[in-house]
């Protein structure tokens, strides 16, 4: 799906992803994902009414609203405003098809992508429930990005369905919620990054619930520029209070003015990433897909 001319964000520029279209779960390398930027969630929980959500997206200039699974009328009121709109669900180790396939469905409805959100259910498990719902999203949606929005601290990324997931997303949405995890913006970072050995862009869930207030959301943008993340997603679009969201308008202004020079290294860290899978098919003495053959094309004609 196109991003309209007014989402603006951390890697604005076209994606550049190479997608697996096998029911094998092959892994895929991806850069420059369509999540990369400035993004929200909506819920069904928020005590924003879902018009001023609308307003609030385009105030801030976001690049999208990941909108919970099955709600309509959320859906259809961000996309009549222009809004892309992706999709995510809190899904369940018990019924991976079913699932895999209301996130698909979603898909079919013209969302840009989908989130799976993973939490404490699947921590004690093996890996077979979520290989079943990578194998069904991706029967359904072959050419779908696909990222994992999960709980990484104290040592969760080793587990095996955080395992499974690491080469089978497009990105990780690691949660950062330092008033709800008691803790401070800097140690709630630390707590969801170091250590954890992510091969995917990095894109955190930051907290926008809560009360949290105005300096709290603020340091949470600035600890995802320190550490040169390629984007963020506020928790949520419809629990912040007004002058919670005005910390995110603002942020819109300053991050464009840093566009041209982040688009510019957006393009060099593509270009790089899709010749290296380019001399991974030569070395096997394979073709080169077809997809991997126009993004090489179209990334080399507007460098």
């Amino acid at each position: 799906m196109p991003l309209p001319a007014s989402g603006r964000g951390w890697g604005g520029g076209r994606s550049a992803i190479t997608h697996f279209a096998l029911t094998d779960l092959t892994p895929i390398i991806t850069v420059m994902p369509l999540a990369s930027g400035r993004w929200a969630w909506w819920n069904n929980y928020g005590s924003v009414p879902l018009a001023t959500c609308v307003r609030r997206a385009q105030e801030a200039r976001l690049r999208g609203v990941i909108v919970k699974q099955g709600f309509d009328a959320a859906r259809d009121a961000f996309a009549r405003a222009g809004v892309v709109w992706a999709t995510e669900r809190y899904v369940y180790p018990d019924q991976p098809e079913a699932e895999a396939r209301l996130l698909a469905a979603e898909i079919d409805r013209g969302a840009a992508f989908a989130v799976i959100d993973a939490e404490a259910e699947w921590e004690p498990l093996g890996p077979e429930p979520m290989q079943r719902l990578l194998a069904e999203f991706r029967r359904l949606q072959p050419r779908t990005e696909l990222y994992a929005c999960v709980d990484t601290r104290g040592g969760r990324n080793a587990l095996p369905y955080q395992r499974i997931l690491t080469d089978h997303v497009a990105g990780w949405m690691p949660m950062v919620y330092p008033q709800a995890f008691g803790q401070s913006v800097p140690n709630a970072f630390a707590a969801a990054f170091d250590g954890v050995s992510f091969n995917k862009p990095v894109l955190p869930a930051v907290q926008t619930y809560g009360g949290i207030g105005t300096t709290m959301v603020a340091q949470q943008i600035d600890e995802v520029r320190r550490r040169g993340l390629d984007g963020y997603q506020a928790y949520t679009i419809a629990h912040a209070t007004d002058d919670e969201w005005a910390v995110i308008v603002r942020n819109a202004g300053a991050e464009e003015d840093n566009m041209p020079a982040i688009d510019d290294l957006k393009k060099l860290q593509a270009v790089a990433a899709l010749f290296l899978q380019a001399a991974g098919c030569a070395l096997r003495g394979a073709p080169l897909p077809e997809d991997l053959r126009a993004q090489l094309a179209y990334l080399l004609s507007a460098s």
